[in-house]
């Protein structure tokens, strides 16, 4: 027998869900499924992440795509909202996962040792024709948020042949973040700002090639978002455009009221008063159905579940009863698979000499056709990137807790129940096997609240001793801080390059560094003790030890922000009506139209 990282054995990938984190780890060939089982334990994923892992551990199972899914709780220091951490996302912690030793045969052959060796190769059989017989629908990834590229959904339009352009421009935090930005501007839309950036240049084109847009970059004002599209398709000369508003989502102004407590602690909502900003719940697929009923060619909705902008026109088109639990997983789970854009097709996917990817740089969005009997996954023609079995892995576990109790808007998805083929190059059929369960009767909110402020500063250090004087920096901090009695919530130090990324379960050092920076972020709940970082770490320009360089300065001389916390709670459906309000380039405003109870 051998030791070998289980980076020879299998690939990884991570995501965030509040403070939790969600580490998949997933075969490259099914035979080795049984060595994960056996050595991948929670034990030892404890030993490995150590420290930084606060709460439990969870292990679930995915046979069906030799897979294993790990939860780890309260790792990500608070969430990303409101964490010090400098990765602030999680998604660096499955490289630390592929870092665990196992053991193999002697004989065995680790996946580096195949690459070299140019065994591997993606079949290139004939497609499965299963997702065009009858009617078919096919549907285009064209963003997987709001700073996503550009370029891919107007490729999707030009050549992909596509009926529906889905933009997902949601995050966890977006609202959150929306919320801080217009605290500190209130000139910032209360949508998406890159709304029209997105829609200009596609816009009248899918409106002569009768391609449907869907996407919920109406945040926190679907109705405000909706009519910047209708005026911007009468600046476009666009006739009879109708773009539908999808509301019902936004809670901020009742939710203090409404006699509910959050999910972590317990503790009512309504105890936090005026600090609560923001209150939006994730709601599932009827205003969008009920939108494309109405003759809606732009469908802009404010927060809904990501896959549901993908499962809405799925069940306009295929006649789904919003009541069918099994069609609902069959439509979330292709909109899961969907919903993050490039991912699917190669993009975060890269890993030099064990997962290649061929034209990076020019990723083609993935394309779904879906048919009654058939589900195949492609990518747009001529264009860079793989899809492949592995890469729809990858996805399929990414952000999902329990896989066989994925918990969504219109019913519960068993992940467990979906398997892939490889059917020719960048074809991937997707077959779902009774995957659904009754919805809950409720819908997840995520709550807001104000919780101080936070900054940053780097101080930058190279040459002999570099770790050392930034060591020494960072006790001259310590010392002037508790000189100068600063009130803070929380301080953190990091070492770039050294332990800012896995913190404390970063492996010792092999040999001192040629460079360090040194990062210090400070939580305060008072701004002007937030500011007191600053005021110290500029000084050491002249009052620090030999050789400390300085980050850039930013443009107004300060890192501050305001955090805004988030917390979940569970909103009783019948609380939630859903508002469909239609607008269209004749007339701003026709008739609305909304419904009185929430399914």
């Amino acid at each position: 027998m051998k030791t070998l990282t289980l980076r020879e054995v299998a690939h990884s990938r991570s995501g965030e869900k509040g403070n939790n984190s969600t580490i998949s780890v997933i075969a490259y060939d099914m035979q080795d499924y049984a060595l994960l089982c056996e050595q991948v334990t929670v034990e030892a994923v404890r030993k490995l992440y150590g420290p930084i892992t606060k709460g439990s551990i969870k292990r679930y199972e995915a046979p069906h795509i030799g897979a294993l899914n790990f939860v780890l709780d309260e790792v990500l220091e608070g969430g990303r909202s409101r964490t010090l951490a400098f990765e602030e996302s999680g998604k660096a912690l499955s490289s630390l996962m592929l870092s665990l030793p196992v053991t193999v045969p002697d004989g065995y052959i680790g996946r580096a040792q195949k690459v070299r060796s140019g065994e591997l190769s993606i079949p290139s059989a004939h497609p499965s024709k299963a997702a065009t017989k009858g009617k078919s629908v096919r549907l285009g990834s064209a963003s997987a948020w709001s700073r996503d590229r550009f370029e891919p959904a107007e490729e999707l339009v030009a050549r992909g042949n596509v009926d529906y352009l889905c933009f997902d421009s949601m995050s966890e935090i977006t609202m959150s973040a929306a919320q801080v930005s217009r605290m500190e501007d209130q000139s910032v839309p209360p949508y998406d700002p890159y709304l029209v950036a997105r829609m200009e240049p596609l816009l009248k084109d899918c409106k002569r090639k009768g391609i449907r847009i869907i996407t919920n970059q109406g945040w926190l004002d679907p109705v405000a978002a909706a009519e910047r599209i209708v005026a911007l398709g009468r600046s476009l000369g666009i006739d009879n455009l109708k773009v539908a508003a999808v509301g019902g989502a936004i809670l901020s102004e009742r939710i203090r009221d409404m006699g509910l407590n959050f999910i972590e602690g317990g503790r009512p909502i309504a105890d936090s008063g005026d600090a609560v900003v923001s209150a939006e719940a994730y709601m599932g697929a009827q205003g969008i159905v009920e939108a494309l009923t109405a003759g809606a060619d732009v469908v802009i909705t404010s927060r809904v579940a990501d896959a549901c902008v993908y499962l809405g026109p799925l069940a306009f088109e295929f006649g789904w009863s919003l009541d069918d639990h099994h069609l609902m997983a069959r439509g979330m789970i292709i909109g899961h698979l969907m919903e993050c854009g490039g991912q699917v097709s190669g993009g975060y996917f890269a890993d030099p000499g064990y997962k290649e990817v061929p034209g990076l740089v020019d990723i083609g969005n993935p394309i779904v056709e879906v048919s009654e009997n058939g589900i195949l996954l492609s990518k747009l023609p001529n264009s860079g990137g793989l899809m492949s079995e592995a890469t729809c892995k990858e996805q399929l576990l990414y952000e999902v807790q329990d896989p066989a109790n994925y918990i969504c808007p219109d019913c519960i998805a068993d992940l467990t129940k979906v398997s892939f083929h490889q059917v020719g190059v960048d074809e991937v059929e997707v077959t779902i096997d009774h995957a659904g369960k009754p919805r809950t009767p409720t819908l997840k909110a995520l709550v807001g609240v104000r919780e101080g402020y936070m900054t940053e500063e780097m101080v930058i250090f190279a040459g002999p001793s570099a770790l050392e004087r930034a060591r020494m920096t960072q006790q001259l901090l310590e010392q002037r801080f508790e000189r100068i009695k600063l009130k803070a919530e929380e301080i953190r130090f990091d070492y770039l390059g050294i332990n800012a990324v896995h913190r404390e379960s970063s492996p010792p050092m092999g040999q001192e560094p040629y460079e360090v920076i040194l990062r210090i972020a400070v939580k305060a709940m008072e701004r002007s003790e937030a500011d007191k970082l600053r005021r110290e770490v500029d000084p050491l320009a002249v009052n620090g030890v030999a050789g400390t360089g300085k980050w850039a300065t930013s443009a107004t001389g300060s890192r501050l922000r305001p955090v805004v916390g988030l917390n979940s709670c569970l909103v009783p459906r019948e609380m939630m009506p859903v508002k469909v309000s239609m607008h269209d380039t004749g007339n701003s405003k026709t008739a609305s139209a909304s419904t009185a109870t929430a399914v």
